[in-house]
């Protein structure tokens, strides 16, 4: 049986970007340690209820709970191999560790880094 934590994170995949994203106080971020974190099974499903909102917006997909637990600083920290990958795998596609700038809203379809080839 998989080791389950009175303390969770949502978390879910940014739609357009594709990588993974952490529910702060202020959306969502890339970094897990930014990440609001649910004291028991009442916030966490108050935080995934926040995260669906976000979902069915359209901005997030695959929202999920996430065990952690707390570091010594009081951070959130997967308890799970797959989510204490995602914090620390970047996305393949992207050039640097951390992204810092977000892409323009009009694409030039001209660019060949606005698409994939199939």
């Amino acid at each position: 049986m998989a080791k389950q934590s009175a303390f969770k994170i949502v978390t879910a995949n940014h739609l357009l970007e594709g990588h993974s994203v952490f529910l702060s106080e202020d959306g969502w971020t890339a970094d897990h340690r930014k990440s609001r974190i649910a004291h028991g099974a009442d916030e966490a499903t108050t935080l995934e209820a926040l995260g669906r909102v976000d979902e069915d917006a359209n901005y997030v997909v695959g929202v999920y709970l996430v065990d952690v637990s707390l570091d010594g600083e009081g951070q959130p920290e997967p308890i799970h191999y797959r989510e204490k990958m995602r914090v620390r795998a970047r996305p393949s596609f992207w050039p640097d560790a951390v992204r810092t700038q977000t892409r323009p809203t009009v694409r030039n379809p001209q660019k060949e880094d606005w698409h994939v080839s199939l």
